[in-house]
């Protein structure tokens, strides 16, 4: 109980939790469209996804100060790869979110809002998620460099191709387990990836598609915020 009390105290809890709202029930309306008789069904889940994803934009009003702070932080990284990728994923997530911020007003009435704002916002999100992909893929690859450097490998053995094969592939098995908040991170990133790319005709803008790819990634991410230690840092 007190786990589910800190989890839905957070800002960020509450988003990932309307998040696998939106996401499942764009993936069971799509399911019910499917089958006939479910016209009424179909339309409480897309009023329900439609509110879900509108609370979300009024929990995300104002975040785009916290990651240009972040971008801050990381620009005064050491290692180039993180600095870069992480500083400029930041600065879209910014971009993005400030965007998305003014779509909301548009949704509620505040303001009249180009529907073109939608696509602009895509992009952003897409580049930041493509930048945050690199950085986990970094953190796996220095993961094997420093796995490599402890192994023995008999150099005799080494120009058998069969077994240099079967050496890297233990290798990323270790490295996958080992650097778990990287793994799970990028599995989030990859199913986050069709998101705003299908809006930009990069993947099928299909909805149980997306909506598959949604809900895992939306289930991750409420993984990570209820465990901490398992997101990936810097």
């Amino acid at each position: 109980m007190d786990k589910f009390i800190e989890f839905s105290s957070k800002t960020q809890g509450r988003d990932k939790a309307y998040r696998v709202v939106q996401y499942a029930s764009k993936l069971l309306g799509w399911g019910l469209q499917e089958l006939e008789g479910n016209d009424e069904w179909v339309k409480k889940l897309s009023q329900l996804e439609s509110h879900a994803s509108l609370g979300r934009k009024f929990f995300r009003l104002g975040r785009s100060i916290e990651s240009l702070r972040a971008a801050q932080v990381t620009i005064n990284l050491v290692d180039p790869v993180l600095k870069t990728t992480l500083t400029v994923a930041n600065i879209n997530r910014a971009l993005f979110l400030g965007v998305d911020n003014y779509l909301w007003m548009g949704k509620v009435g505040i303001l009249k809002v180009d529907k073109g704002w939608d696509l602009t916002s895509s992009k952003f999100y897409f580049a930041s998620i493509i930048l945050s992909l690199v950085r986990d893929l970094y953190a796996l690859y220095v993961g094997m460099i420093r796995l490599s450097s402890q192994a023995k490998l008999d150099s005799e053995d080494a120009t058998k191709n069969s077994f240099r094969a079967k050496y890297y592939l233990h290798l990323l098995y270790h490295c996958l387990h080992e650097n778990s908040e990287a793994t799970i991170d990028l599995i989030k990133n990859i199913c986050d990836l069709p998101l705003p790319g299908s809006k930009l005709g990069y993947f099928p803008n299909h909805n149980g598609f997306v909506g598959v790819c949604g809900t895992i990634s939306s289930l991750i991410g409420v993984y990570q915020v209820a465990n901490p230690r398992m997101k990936l840092r810097p």
